[in-house]
């Protein structure tokens, strides 16, 4: 069904993708730090 695909995309997607990674964009802040500053 769609909501398993988009399940399955969401779990995917997370796997790999740490939020709390700093990035030199961001200032070395991670993208959590980042957005809470913004905020």
């Amino acid at each position: 069904t769609r909501r398993d695909i988009e399940i399955a995309i969401f779990e995917y997607i997370n796997g790999f993708y740490n939020p709390r990674r700093r990035h030199s964009t961001l200032g070395w802040k991670s993208p959590v730090a980042f957005e809470k500053k913004a905020a």
